[in-house]
C-alpha cells in the first residue's frame, strides 16, 4: 500500500510498513549511517541515522523505524544535526588519532562523516584506548582500538558466512569486538574470506601487509620478480584507475606494474584453464566409477577451510587437485629458470589476487620458492593499487606500452573462474570439446550467468544427464546442503565459493561500500572471455616446452591429504 508521508515540507510517496531510511533512499533523501547495511535487518546500535518525527518528544532510529501514514519527519533540524554531531565526538573522542597513517585514510567512513557534519575540532578531550592488535591470523589483522562497535562484521561473519569467528564480548564500557575466550583469529573458527574487510566502516579490519617485502623484491638486482595476475584483478582494477576497463584496462595494468619493475607479468588464465582441465578429468574418473556421491570443487581457499573446521564429513569429497594459484608458481620458477639460469630460489613469484585467503598460501617467511608451489608473497587489488602509487606510476597516462608476457598462449575459459559458477561453466566447456553430445539445456549456459548465489541446473553428457550447483557465500551453502540431505536430492558436481558473487566480490576487492557494483565487475569478466579466451573447442591446451614431465609429477601428488594439511 502506497502512503504519503511529509519530509522537510515535501510529500514524497512510500510503502506502508517500510523503515524510514529505505523510504528515504528511494526518493533521493540521504541519511548517514555507521552500522547499517543492505539487505540485512536493522540493528540502530549506531544512532546516527536519527530523524525527529513531529508529535515524539524522542528522535527515532530511520533504519529500524517503519513509516506511517501522514508522518511528518525532519531529517537536518538543528536538533538532529546536533545529536550527530554528539554521537560523533564521542566516537572520535576514543578513536586512535593517527588518520594519516591508516590504511582506510581518505576512505574511512568516520573520516566521511566527520567531514559531512563539519567536525573541524574536538570540543571533547580525547581518551587514549589501549587496545591489543590481533594479528595472529595469517589473512588478516584486527585492530580493536579503531573499532567503533558497529557490528557490522559480526553481522556479515555469521548472518552471511555461518562462520560466527567474532562476536561482542564483555558489557558496558569493557565491551569490544573479539574471538572465543578472546584467542584471536588464527584460534578461531575464521576462514579468511576478508568479507568482514569490506563492511568495515574504519581501519579496524585488514588484510595482512606483502606491499613492503614485494618493493624490496623489485628493487633487489639478484632477484627475478615474477607477476601472476588473477582474472577476478580485471574485473575491479578500474575503479581505480578510472579505466573503461575491457582491453584497455588490460594493457594499461600490465604496463604500469612492468613499469613498477617487475620483470615479467603473466595472467593466471592458463593455470586456470590447466586447473578445470585436471576438474574434467577426475569428474569423468569418478562418474566413469559409478560414484553416487558428488565431487565439490576446491578452488576456493576459504571453502575448503569452512570443510575443514565445520563439516569434515566433507573431506572426502573435495577434488584432489591442486589449485592454479599454487600450480602456476612452481611451472613460470622451472620455465624461467630453463630460459634465464636463474636458480629458481632467486625467482619471485607475487601473486596479485582479491582473495585474502590465498596469502596464508604465500612463502614471506620461509623463502622463495620453499617447496616449489604457491606464490611467494601475495597482493590484494588494495595493495596493487597503494605499490602502483609508491612508485610514481600514472596508470591513467599510459598507452598500450607493454602486454602480458605468454605462457602457452590464450585459454578458452580462463577469466570465468572469476566468478561464482565460473569453473563449473570451464569444465562444462571442456565436457562440450571432449563430446559432441554433450549439451546443456537451452543452448548457451546462461543459468550460469549472472550474480545470483544460488544456481542448479542440468548437462548431458556421455549418454547421461549430470547435476551441477553453484552456490556463493556460505550461509547459502550452509542452507541449501541441508535441504538437498533433508531432500535426498542428488548433485554430480558442486562448486562452492565462500564469497557472495566469487572472487569480483572477494575480502582483496577495492572498498566501495555500499556502492559496491558487482553486476559490472561480472560483465567486465564476460568481456574478458569474449575478448582473450582464444581456443577453438577441437584444440589442446598448449604446455611450454620442458614443463610436461614437471607437471606430470605434480599431478602424481593431486591428493587429498593435501587439502586437509
Amino acid at each position: 500500500m502506497i502512503i504519503e508521508i511529509d519530509v522537510n515540507g515535501r510529500k514524497i510517496k512510500a510503502r506502508k510498513g517500510e523503515r524510514i531510511l529505505d523510504a528515504l533512499k528511494a526518493n533521493g533523501i540521504r541519511v548517514p549511517t555507521l552500522c547499517n547495511m543492505d539487505g540485512f535487518k536493522p540493528t540502530g546500535s549506531c544512532r546516527i541515522c536519527v530523524v525527529e518525527v513531529e508529535g515524539r518528544p524522542d528522535l527515532v532510529p530511520a533504519c529500524s523505524y517503519p513509516v506511517e501514514e501522514w508522518m511528518v519527519l525532519y531529517t537536518h533540524s538543528p536538533r538532529v544535526i546536533q545529536a550527530r554531531r554528539t554521537i560523533l565526538e564521542l566516537l572520535l573522542a576514543e578513536h586512535p588519532e593517527g588518520c594519516l597513517t591508516c590504511d582506510r585514510n581518505r576512505g574511512c567512513e568516520l573520516q566521511e562523516l566527520a567531514d559531512e557534519l563539519n567536525i573541524s575540532c574536538q570540543n571533547l578531550s580525547h581518551v587514549q584506548v589501549s587496545k591489543r592488535i590481533d594479528n595472529t591470523s595469517r589473512a588478516l589483522i584486527r585492530d580493536n582500538a579503531k573499532c567503533i562497535l558497529c557490528g557490522r562484521c559480526i553481522r556479515i561473519c555469521e548472518e552471511q558466512q555461518a562462520v560466527a569467528a567474532i562476536d561482542f564480548l564483555h558489557r558496558g564500557s569493557r565491551i569490544e569486538v573479539g574471538t572465543v575466550l578472546d584467542k584471536g583469529l588464527s584460534y578461531s573458527s575464521c576462514v579468511n574470506c576478508g568479507q568482514c574487510i569490506l563492511v568495515c566502516p574504519t581501519g579496524a579490519l585488514k588484510e595482512r601487509n606483502h606491499m613492503n617485502d614485494v618493493v624490496r623484491s623489485l628493487h633487489d638486482p639478484e632477484l627475478l620478480t615474477i607477476g601472476l595476475v588473477d582474472p577476478a584483478v580485471m574485473a575491479s582494477a578500474g575503479e581505480y584507475f578510472r579505466s573503461k576497463g575491457g582491453k584497455e584496462l588490460r594493457t594499461s595494468l600490465f604496463s604500469a606494474l612492468k613499469r613498477a619493475g617487475f620483470n615479467r607479468v603473466y595472467e593466471n588464465h592458463w593455470g586456470l584453464e590447466k586447473e578445470a582441465t585436471i576438474l574434467t578429468n577426475k569428474f569423468l574418473q569418478q562418474i566413469d566409477a559409478n560414484s553416487q556421491k558428488p565431487m565439490f570443487l576446491s578452488s576456493c581457499p576459504s571453502f575448503v577451510q569452512y570443510v575443514i573446521q565445520s563439516q569434515s564429513d566433507l573431506i572426502p569429497l573435495l577434488a584432489p587437485v591442486k589449485p592454479a594459484r599454487q600450480l602456476m608458481p612452481m611451472l613460470l620458477r622451472k620455465q624461467i629458470s630453463a630460459e634465464t639460469g636463474w636458480p629458481e630460489s632467486r625467482i619471485v613469484v607475487v601473486y596479485l589476487t582479491a582473495c585474502i585467503a590465498a596469502k596464508p598460501e604465500a612463502h614471506t617467511s620461509i623463502g622463495p620458492g620453499s617447496d616449489g608451489y604457491g606464490p611467494d608473497h601475495v597482493l590484494s587489488i588494495r595493495e596493487m593499487y597503494r605499490v602502483i602509487r609508491l612508485l610514481g606510476i600514472n596508470i591513467d597516462k599510459l598507452g598500450v606500452e607493454m602486454l602480458p608476457d605468454e605462457f602457452g598462449g590464450n585459454a578458452r575459459s580462463g577469466y570465468l573462474p572469476a566468478l561464482s559458477g565460473g569453473m563449473t561453466e570451464a569444465i562444462i566447456r571442456i565436457l562440450q570439446s571432449d563430446a559432441s553430445e554433450t549439451s546443456l539445456p537451452g543452448g548457451r549456459p546462461a543459468r550460469l550467468r549472472g550474480t545470483r548465489e544460488i544456481r542448479e541446473f542440468s548437462v548431458q553428457a556421455k549418454g547421461r544427464t549430470f547435476q551441477m550447483a553453484s552456490i556463493s557465500g556460505l550461509t547459502n551453502f550452509k542452507n541449501w546442503y541441508q535441504d538437498v540431505l533433508d531432500k535426498n536430492r542428488h548433485f554430480d558436481l558442486i562448486e562452492v565459493m565462500a564469497c557472495p558473487g566469487g572472487c569480483i566480490n572477494g575480502g582483496g576487492q577495492p572498498i566501495a561500500g555500499p556502492h559496491t557494483d558487482i553486476k559490472s565487475r561480472a560483465k567486465m569478466v564476460f568481456e574478458l572471455d569474449n575478448l582473450y579466451s582464444g581456443i577453438s573447442p577441437s584444440e589442446d591446451l598448449p604446455l611450454p616446452p620442458g614443463l610436461e614431465l614437471p607437471l606430470q609429477a605434480t599431478l602424481a601428488t593431486f591428493l587429498p591429504r593435501e587439502i586437509i594439511k
